[in-house]
């Protein structure tokens, strides 16, 4: 028997399926293009998610089937903020909107004026924004009113992909934390909310802890998938907190850094902190994926997007070499990094700012450069701001009295040791490597197997299966060196803010005027 974890994102779907002890049987991987029908207008075709899921799923079963190892659970872990129109018979009205989106700013505006942001914070852990599912309802109600009088149910990923594996469309405490719906403190639909919104709570699922079978899928689908009957499918989570689960994160105080395209610290707490000064740079809590407890999370834009700028802007002589001698670009650019500080400061806004600043008009800067700066000099700088504003989002945090003991490291920034001791000398925190991968799949794999009783807790699978590879310790010498040019650093953001927005303001104009 195997169980198969899959993980739902913005661009792809990844799946996984192992053994009760813990052996990757098998492995996949399907991608889908996000569409850009206007300005400022980001959507997804949910037919080619399914479609990707499907094709990972089908996979997962036929390599397993090979293997004498048929999948006995399903399991997802999939991107937040998002959610689905579908109508009584469970067909889709609309293309997703994706969190990028940013069509329904003013009904985010109507929320701040009428409702006020500390009341939503209070509730729901959740800053003010357009793309949480119940701002896009009122948006569709306001702009598409003939696709929402026929709205029976608005579905998130999970519940989205639960109905069309022939299950109820059910989701978890983590994801409804993310609709802006959610009693996090009570973990139900909160009735305030919605007698806000003018909103009937019917539009919601049903809400399971993560780690509970939903259902069987029924025999004509799983046959279709290649699957052999029974299979269960088990609630996952929020993809950001699945990849904490994924690696070991079970107690408060525990925390980690997933390094992608964009950069996620997320600490485990026993309660949410919801004070002015957490609301105030946008950090939000959530229902937790295991033990009833809760996660905070802190985001940054400018993650490994920056490294993609550099190589797509400068790194021409490495991708050649990289295609010549079959490696990554970006491991021949971040080799080149100097070994010592350097005198620059980045400011990693190349995409805005999300936390602590919430700018997203602010914009990216290179500091201090002169006639001796190298490009070596620059991929450092490059990585030393990105974790500068990860070490930003620590102390802050920390300050509000969530406590980090190490930082678990994952995603692609997880891959490379000279970034990984960076880290470890900027922030102070142990930074830890694990012999886990894809951390989001193996979550929900093992999620699967507490759902159908393979596993007594998710805490037996965690605990024996997921292990330590390698710990980066802070030198002490470069972290003193590191302390004073983030002082530096601290101080970037407020002194370049008026000409970043006087800068944005000027290119706006230009558009309008073009």
């Amino acid at each position: 028997m195997s169980l198969a974890g899959l993980d739902v994102g913005t661009s792809g779907c990844k799946g996984l399926a192992l053994s009760e002890e813990g052996r990757e049987i098998a492995s996949a991987r399907r991608e889908y293009a996000l569409a850009f029908p206007g300005k400022g207008r980001v959507e997804l075709d949910p037919e080619l998610v399914w479609q990707a899921v499907k094709d990972v799923i089908r996979i997962l079963a036929l390599t397993a089937e090979q293997k004498r190892d048929p999948i006995r659970a399903l399991c997802l872990s999939v991107s937040g903020d998002e959610a689905v129109p579908v109508d009584s018979s469970g067909a889709t009205l609309y293309p997703c909107i994706m969190a990028m989106d940013v069509r329904s700013v003013d009904i985010a505006g109507w929320w701040e004026r009428e409702f006020g942001r500390e009341r939503v914070y209070s509730i729901t852990g959740l800053p003010i924004h357009p793309m949480h599912p119940l701002v896009r309802l009122m948006w569709l109600r306001a702009n598409e009113p003939g696709v929402f009088g026929r709205i029976a149910r608005m579905l998130c990923w999970g519940e989205f992909l639960a109905l069309r594996l022939g299950t109820e469309p059910v989701t978890d405490y983590s994801i409804a934390s993310r609709t802006m719906a959610f009693d996090i403190h009570g973990r139900y639909w909160s009735p305030e909310m919605l007698t806000a919104a003018d909103l009937p709570p019917a539009l919601f699922s049903q809400i399971y802890p993560s780690g509970k079978a939903i259902g069987t899928l029924p025999d004509q689908i799983a046959h279709e998938l290649g699957l052999r009957s029974p299979v269960t499918l088990v609630t996952g989570g929020f993809d950001q907190a699945m990849a904490a689960l994924g690696s070991g994160l079970l107690t408060p105080g525990e925390a980690g850094v997933g390094t992608g395209t964009w950069e996620a610290l997320t600490i485990v707490t026993d309660a949410p902190v919801l004070s002015s000064a957490m609301l105030e740079a946008g950090y939000p809590f959530g229902c937790y994926v295991a033990n009833d407890l809760y996660f905070c999370l802190a985001s940054n834009a400018g993650g490994g997007s920056l490294l993609r700028w550099y190589r797509d802007t400068f790194a021409d002589k490495e991708v050649e070499q990289s295609h010549a001698a079959n490696v990554d670009a970006f491991d021949l650019i971040v080799q080149q990094a100097t070994s010592r500080p350097t005198a620059l400061l980045v400011l990693p806004h190349f995409e805005g700012s999300y936390n602590p600043w919430m700018d997203p008009f602010s914009t990216g800067a290179i500091v201090g450069l002169n006639l001796n700066t190298t490009r070596a000099d620059l991929v450092k700088a490059i990585l030393e701001g990105i974790t500068l504003e990860l070490r930003e989002n620590i102390e802050r945090v920390e300050h509000a009295g969530l406590a980090i003991k190490e930082l678990r490291a994952t995603g692609g920034g997880a891959k490379s040791a000279t970034w990984l001791q960076l880290k470890a000398d900027i922030t102070g925190k142990a930074i830890v490597t694990l012999n886990i991968n894809e951390t989001g799949c193996f979550a929900a794999a093992c999620l699967a197997g507490v759902g159908i009783g393979a596993f007594t807790s998710i805490e037996e699978p965690l605990k024996s299966l997921v292990r330590p590879t390698a710990s980066y310790e802070p030198r002490p010498a470069l972290k003193a060196e590191y302390d004073e040019i983030f002082a530096a650093y601290h101080e970037l953001y407020s002194t370049l803010k008026p000409i970043n927005h006087v800068l944005v303001n000027a290119r706006s104009f230009k558009e309008v005027r073009a």
